[in-house]
């Protein structure tokens, strides 16, 4: 399947990263899918992404997590990040399978304010939680996310490719690529700067 190439000054168009809606910058955005919503759901859905709602509010509670079951996890709610001057669209989490229950794969996705020969534009932000941790702006608990956050971009890529609804994925680097950092809350992470780009076959 031929795929139209994206070109360096969108990619550069896209926020590096994201911000909290005090506008602390957070996680790096490390994908970008081409393709309509109704694919990019399909995608999802076939790969066992679920749908997580929004909040505003600190959903997780200190001595509320004994409680949990592994799928109350995956199914808490994302706190608000915003890109291009709003809230993510989606957001999605996946189970991790062999970690303990305060673990998930999770991104939020936005659509961007342009197209590719047609095809709507999403820029994503994807991190592994892996733990708890306190943050360092207010000491109440947060995620712990795997400081490696390219792994969970290649992950993220593979899923789409897995269900078979992706044609292709490349990787690009932006203008002023982020590759050390710190969360909004204060953990460091580290990329090698690249974006994946996900084409999902077209309709």
């Amino acid at each position: 399947v031929q795929v139209p190439a994206f070109p360096q000054d969108r990619l550069n168009e896209i926020p590096r990263r994201v911000s909290d809606p005090d506008g602390s910058v957070g996680d790096r955005v490390n994908f970008v899918v081409i393709g309509s919503q109704e694919k990019l759901q399909a995608a999802l859905s076939a790969a066992g992404w679920v749908v997580v709602d929004r909040t505003n509010k600190d959903t997780i509670l200190r001595g509320a997590l004994a409680t949990f079951s592994k799928q109350a996890y995956v199914t808490i709610p994302m706190s608000e990040l915003r890109l291009f001057g709003r809230p993510q669209d989606f957001g999605y989490a996946q189970a991790d399978p062999v970690r303990v229950i305060a673990s998930r794969h999770h991104f939020r996705i936005w659509k961007a304010p342009f197209e590719l020969e047609g095809q709507t534009v999403w820029a994503g932000a994807g991190t592994h939680d892996v733990g708890f941790d306190r943050d360092q702006r207010n000491g109440k608990i947060t995620h712990r996310i795997d400081s490696e956050v390219d792994k969970e971009r290649d992950y993220i890529a593979e899923s789409f490719l897995q269900t078979g609804i992706a044609a292709k994925v490349d990787y690009m680097t932006p203008a002023e690529p982020v590759k050390v950092a710190r969360t909004a809350h204060g953990q460091e992470f580290r990329s090698d700067g690249r974006t994946a780009l996900i084409y999902l076959l077209p309709d």
